[in-house]
């Protein structure tokens, strides 16, 4: 395996070579397969697709330029309206800031490396497609014909992606040359159509996941991913009998299911990898991985720290409960409209919301800490109100009042290891999904009941929501698609599709902290809060009670208005599309900028 990711990478980099003396190249190299003895034998496909998994997952989890984060996360979730971006306050998660507020330009760093990984992704796959080949060894086996369709599934869904968020990116189906200059694609509805096309050749000659308790066919590529990535594809060319048809193979296989109600808790964690809603997942084994930087690479680049609750900010030293890891940057809240709005749908018992989201008397009250003892029981007293040792210590910039708890990192749930690094599958697609698709597709066919209104019915009821249609209708489909995915990457581009952009045009115009009088107090003169550390806890309250704080030292809600004008938020006939990064424009002439950029 180690020689074959060799070959691999010396033949990639063997295509940035440029001004240089072939004779000084022709050096033979000592425990290396040449190019022309490998890709023959069934071990060769399956080591040449591994590396195809191990690349992707890789490239996925560990952004390399811009440090702290996957960047498929980032390209597919920090422009969505359902997020504020937090951390340490206005100073913090600045690039990523200026992406969720549109205030981006075309060297941003997320979107290049969102870009680079796609496309490098799809290399390693073109190795595989291009040279398993009935042209270069006759007929291939049933192995090497799998292996194939992996690799192909695999590049549909890369440039499906890609299609979505850059509208015509260029389709590039062999190994380029330094001279290559592939140029854009006709439209985004002709990459669609090709992804759609090369998604079902890839079905053609995989297997489908067997069963719903399938470990394995939830972190190898089936022909149910295969299926979803043309589903998929032709929701967003509007084919959507095409669609429904692709999508309800998957239903009627019976190879999947949503997890039961109290299970959702188990989404996004280590305790739910390879369940029975696994589509497609890249597999995490710590313990198989050598070194702490492999496992950190392919476990998530810092999520664990990124995305839990800002641990100088909350009393983590005396936070005994095992469901938050102490220690995170908090770089991620759910803005309040969102849950507002899943509170608002679901109810503050639905089995989603508890899952998804946590409000600050739920941390308070209902989290394990130091004064607790080992005697706990959930809920409110006096003394919990009256403790100063738990809570948050600071005010929590760009939050009010809700907390992430879907993609936190969990200790309970063996989502965190020993040397730091997240113990969790990275999900690229769940069964959920397949389902408010499918039922978006009968919905915009004008169908109002049947199977579509059961797809959409049964996520409701999973979610334990109050809100369950009675009939199918696009905007019930819309409405739920919002909570169910969440952070699953499908907020923005939905919008974008379904031409509702209303709110991303006002993008961060209001953006609070969130503070605890227990620790913090108004000062009348200067018109802010400040924390008791200077005035004294005299003036602070005795008892807990949390409260949106508009002005805090720089950190005012409107600071983002003040700072960009009529810059900020959302452009129409500019931010349906990225830009084409900088890097890519400087390399590759033939390829023509984005609208707007």
């Amino acid at each position: 395996m180690k020689k074959n990711k060799y070959l691999l990478l010396v033949a990639a980099s063997a295509l940035a070579i440029t001004g240089c003396n072939q004779d000084e190249l022709d050096i033979p190299q000592k425990g290396v397969i040449s190019f022309e003895d490998f890709y023959k034998t069934d071990k060769d496909a399956e080591s040449a697709v591994t590396i195809v998994y191990a690349t992707t997952q890789k490239l996925f989890s560990h952004a390399y330029t811009s440090y702290n984060y996957g960047p498929y996360f980032a390209l597919t979730n920090w422009m969505g309206d359902d997020i504020w971006l937090g951390g340490s306050g206005t100073d913090d998660c600045v690039e990523q800031r200026m992406m969720h507020q549109f205030v981006h330009g075309y060297d941003n760093l997320d979107i290049e490396d969102a870009y680079s990984v796609l496309y490098t992704s799809i290399l390693k796959c073109n190795y595989v497609i291009n040279n398993f080949t009935e042209e270069r060894l006759g007929e291939l086996s049933k192995t090497q014909k799998r292996c194939v369709a992996e690799a192909r599934a695999m590049r549909a869904f890369d440039h499906m992606i890609l299609g979505i968020y850059w509208g015509t990116p260029p389709i590039v189906e062999t190994v380029l040359t330094p001279a290559d200059r592939p140029a854009n694609s006709e439209s985004q509805a002709a990459v669609m159509d090709w992804v759609a096309k090369e998604a079902q050749l890839a079905a053609d000659d995989l297997e489908w996941r067997d069963g719903q308790d399938d470990y394995e066919g939830a972190v190898r590529i089936t022909k149910g991913f295969a299926l979803a990535v043309k589903g998929k594809a032709l929701l967003w060319k509007k084919d959507y009998a095409g669609a429904k048809t692709a999508l309800k193979e998957i239903i009627e296989s019976g190879n999947y299911a949503l997890v039961p109600s109290e299970k959702m808790i188990t989404i996004g964690h280590a305790d739910g990898k390879g369940s029975s809603e696994a589509i497609f997942e890249f597999n995490y084994d710590g313990t198989s991985l050598t070194g702490q930087y492999e496992r950190t690479e392919r476990g998530g680049w810092n999520d664990h720290s990124t995305f839990t609750w800002r641990g100088d900010y909350v009393n983590n030293r005396f936070l005994k409960d095992q469901s938050i890891f102490a220690g995170g940057w908090g770089w991620l809240n759910p803005s309040q409209a969102f849950a507002e709005a899943l509170i608002a749908n679901d109810g503050m018992e639905s089995a989603r919301r508890k899952a998804w989201i946590k409000t600050y008397d739920e941390m308070l009250y209902d989290l394990q800490w130091e004064a607790d003892g080992d005697n706990f029981t959930p809920g409110k007293t006096d003394a919990k109100a009256k403790d100063k040792n738990r809570g948050i210590t600071h005010d929590i910039y760009a939050n009010a009042g809700y907390f992430t708890y879907k993609i936190n990192a969990h200790p309970n749930q063996g989502d965190q290891l020993d040397d730091g690094h997240l113990n969790r599958n990275a999900s690229i697609m769940r069964y959920a999904e397949v389902l408010l698709m499918y039922a978006e597709a009968c919905a915009q066919l004008g169908e109002t009941s049947g199977d579509g209104l059961k797809a959409l019915n049964d996520v409701q009821k999973r979610a334990e929501s109050k809100t369950v249609s009675s009939a199918l209708s696009l905007e019930a489909v819309q409405n739920e698609k919002e909570f169910e995915l969440w952070l699953e990457g499908c907020r923005f581009v939905d919008l974008v599709r379904w031409g509702k952009t209303e709110t991303l045009e006002h993008q961060d115009e209001y953006l609070p902290s969130w503070g605890d009088l227990i620790n913090i107090v108004y000062d009348a003169k200067t018109e802010q809060w400040t924390t008791i550390g200077e005035y004294g806890e005299k003036d602070a309250s005795t008892v807990h009670k949390g409260v949106i704080v508009e002005k805090i030292e720089n950190q005012e809600a409107d600071l983002w208005v003040k700072t960009y004008g009529d810059a900020l938020g959302f452009k129409k006939g500019k931010h349906e599309l990225l830009p084409f990064p900088k890097r890519a424009m400087s390399l590759n002439s033939s390829l023509v900028q984005n609208p707007g950029w």
